[in-house]
């Protein structure tokens, strides 16, 4: 085969994520050289991924892989070996997702990652971040009163979210376990779902419905006594195994955003100078900015001691 003819191979098999990624893969594979693998469930999982893998490369080449999906993930691993690849230089990283819950995670072996909360939005979305985005990103002195009081508001907030959510968490893994294949594609944030009073959570009067309007495609609920049972199950303390990471990362843009145009209001009253919101803030891209900034999980580092050392 040419090198036209393998080119053309891979344009054409694009438009499966996991083959495309196993295609890459086997072109890029060198048994001689040292190099190493990454293979990611989308695009902006390598942005909280491999700032701390380069320090433990350092030097070495590496070759980055967007599957498609944790189902691609583990469908390119399986391959890989079944196909007699040395996959010890070869890591895979996928979301827990509700699959613990549910009793239906994938195999998890020596070469594959998973995330400690739901997925690794939830591990961006919390008072470290916001500390971070504030001292780096957006500029605020920790010597500023209004650093403690957002950091406050953004500690508080979230639990009462997820203190608010957690019925709706509740009929989501109902949903999954009965079978009725809620599309939650359809919510990548909860907008008019939730909303503030003040900075205080709150479902709307018709969230729940229009919730499930928007996730439900075939007709098919939950039975209530499977909510309720799920309801008293789910544990507040763990809160973001259970809270959908984009939901998580969503009211956590929106809490942000609000305590800063509060505590711009305070500094206009006052006749002080107003905080500068940046537009990767504004826009929600927490992946770029804090990717590289937030403090790893002791699981991660662990897993790239054992692959990367």
């Amino acid at each position: 085969m040419t090198i036209i003819d393998d080119y053309a191979q891979y344009l054409s098999e694009e438009a499966n994520s996991s083959i495309a990624a196993l295609h890459q893969f086997k072109l890029l594979y060198n048994p001689n050289q040292e190099e190493y693998h990454f293979f990611f469930e989308g695009e902006e999982d390598g942005l909280f991924y491999m700032p701390e893998a380069r320090r433990y490369v350092g030097d070495k080449n590496y070759y980055i892989y967007d599957c498609g999906g944790k189902k691609n993930v583990i469908e390119v691993r399986d391959s890989a070996k079944k196909e007699l690849y040395d996959i010890n230089k070869c890591l895979f990283f996928v979301d827990r997702d509700y699959d613990d819950i549910l009793g239906i995670q994938v195999e998890i072996d020596e070469h594959t990652y998973i995330t400690d909360h739901y997925s690794i939005e939830n591990d961006l979305s919390n008072v470290c971040g916001a500390r971070i985005l504030m001292s780096d990103i957006i500029r605020i002195s920790k010597a500023d009163p209004e650093f403690s009081r957002i950091e406050n508001t953004i500690s508080t907030g979230l639990l009462k979210f997820y203190r608010k959510i957690l019925p709706l968490s509740a009929w989501i893994i109902a949903a999954k376990q009965e079978g009725c294949a809620p599309n939650l594609r359809n919510t990548t944030g909860l907008k008019g779902i939730v909303t503030l009073s003040g900075l205080d959570p709150q479902l709307t009067k018709s969230g729940f419905v229009e919730f499930k309007k928007r996730v439900i495609s075939n007709e098919k609920r939950p039975s209530i006594s499977s909510v309720l049972k799920w309801a008293r199950i789910l544990d507040i303390n763990s809160a973001k195994k259970w809270v959908r990471g984009k939901y998580d990362i969503w009211f956590f843009q929106v809490l942000l955003l609000s305590a800063l145009n509060e505590a711009n209001s305070r500094r206009r009253s006052a006749g002080g100078r107003i905080i500068r919101i940046p537009g990767a803030v504004r826009e929600g891209r927490f992946f770029e900015v804090l990717g590289g900034r937030m403090p790893v999980p002791d699981s991660l580092r662990a897993f790239y001691r054992r692959k990367l050392l």
